[in-house]
């Protein structure tokens, strides 16, 4: 790609810039931009080690003297294998002084502008579409137009209004010469309510998600559900556990349900013959014949999971609702429950939350449940506790919010937030046991996993 190089000091693109054409935007990812070009390392070096806490700084005087020999160690062929610079620097500075950098401690955003490389968004004339320092901001805020130049470049592949899976094979990838530039794109069924369309989408995270809910509705097309001889196996007291719920009515929680059910039994399928998607009609019938023949005792597992969380959530609204705080500790101890409440029971969360994790859902609110009772009688150590997982969803959010907003349904990312409900009911209500060892350090870990996984 082009770069460009421009020395105008306080301007947002002073110094190197990478063009970057639209209809190629969904193939660049920053690895390797961190390095910037071979002329301006060694100042992007110090820089980077000034930007460094005074404690961890210390152990590395003169800056810049440092900065060059630890950067004459880096190895670039990392560069090349996607290692961040910092990564780089911290080995070669640990090897030269066996003084560690931890990886939170280095802060781009301290590195003057002119160091860091500036990306340029141009359409096919070579107009400016968007720029800025962030590629992921600017790959989001860019989906339409790469949508859109996605869509006139496959205007064969691309169909629309499909009711049952009317394809020979649902490619994997799209690849095109358009004018001097190679186009790439990943085909996905997209759910359209009535129907499902054939798009190209820009990423494989984002064809991964859309073709999950398009086959799903595909199926949904294709399937008459049995209500009433789901509803015949039903208990009464399942039955008016059912009514308690956010989605405005039974049905609307039982489609949700539906939903989730279709979703575990296409997933069973597709990993039974070692899919991720489906991308051939065979497929399609082989996940729709396990629909027709599986649905009905889905549901009802699915139900049986539901009753005892929806109880008890009523049982947590009902106790919120009488709650009258006479602390600053019993207010934020409220406060808290009604936001976990809200987060786990919701519209759309059956489907949401999975057939899989359903099943922890009465524990993670028995665990509400115990912390109202207990906290009364020690409002200053639940407090403490509740400090420890505001901490750890903080950081959570802050990993979730960093990443490109297609990739923030991946299951290593839904996993994050599962783990962190795992860590209230340790601290709020060990007795109930957790579904798997959980820390701090163990989440931070995760989240460093996660990380690593979509941010290279």
């Amino acid at each position: 790609m082009r770069l460009t190089y421009q020395f105008e000091p306080g301007a947002d693109a002073d110094g190197v810039t990478v063009h970057i054409p639209v209809e190629q935007l969904n193939q660049v990812s920053e690895e390797g931009f961190d390095w910037q070009v071979p002329g301006l390392r060694s100042e992007l070096a110090t820089a980077l080690l000034k930007s460094l806490p005074k404690a961890t700084r210390k152990h590395f005087v003169p800056t810049p003297d440092h900065a060059r020999a630890a950067l004459a160690e880096a190895d670039e062929a990392e560069m090349a294998a996607g290692v961040p610079l910092v990564e780089e620097l911290g080995r070669a500075l640990y090897i030269r002084t066996g003084h560690r950098v931890p990886v939170g401690e280095w802060d781009v955003t301290r590195v003057p502008d002119h160091l860091r490389m500036t990306f340029r968004v141009e359409d096919p004339r070579g107009r400016r579409l968007g720029e800025g320092k962030d590629l992921a901001d600017l790959q989001a805020d860019l989906a339409p137009q790469v949508r859109s130049t996605m869509a006139k470049a496959a205007g064969d592949v691309e169909r629309a209004g499909l009711t049952t899976f009317d394809l020979t094979e649902l490619p994997a990838v799209f690849e095109r010469r358009v004018g001097k530039r190679d186009v790439q794109g990943f085909p996905a069924l997209v759910d359209q309510g009535d129907s499902v369309a054939v798009q190209v989408l820009a990423g494989r995270a984002e064809q991964v998600a859309a073709t999950r809910l398009g086959l799903r509705r595909l199926i949904l097309l294709n399937t008459t559900v049995p209500w009433q001889r789901i509803l015949g196996l039903l208990t009464n007291t399942q039955k008016l556990a059912l009514g308690n719920n956010p989605h405005g009515g039974v049905q609307a929680l039982l489609d949700d349900v539906l939903a989730a059910a279709v979703d575990a039994i296409a997933a069973r399928r597709l990993a039974a013959a070692g899919a991720e998607m489906i991308r051939t009609p065979e497929q399609f019938d082989d996940a729709l014949a396990a629909v027709r023949r599986e649905i009905v005792p889905t549901v009802v597992d699915i139900v049986e999971s539901l009753h005892p969380a929806l109880d008890r959530a009523l049982a947590v609204r009902l106790a919120l609702d009488a709650m009258r705080p006479s602390t600053a500790d019993l207010a934020a101890l409220k406060e808290d429950l009604t936001a976990q409440a809200a987060d786990l029971i919701r519209p759309g969360f059956v489907a949401d939350t999975g057939a899989a994790q359903l099943r922890h859902l009465p524990r993670y609110l028995q665990g509400m449940l115990v912390r109202l009772e207990k906290a009364p009688l020690e409002p200053w150590r639940d407090a403490q506790r509740l400090e420890v997982v505001r901490t750890v969803e903080a950081e959570r959010r802050k990993v979730v919010e960093a990443l490109p907003e297609i990739e923030r349904d991946a299951d290593d990312v839904r996993a994050l937030r599962w783990m962190v409900q795992e860590l209230r009911v340790s601290l709020f209500a060990p007795a109930l046991g957790t579904a798997h060892p959980v820390s701090e350090k163990r989440i931070y870990k995760a989240m460093d996993a996660v990380e690593d996984a979509h941010l290279g």
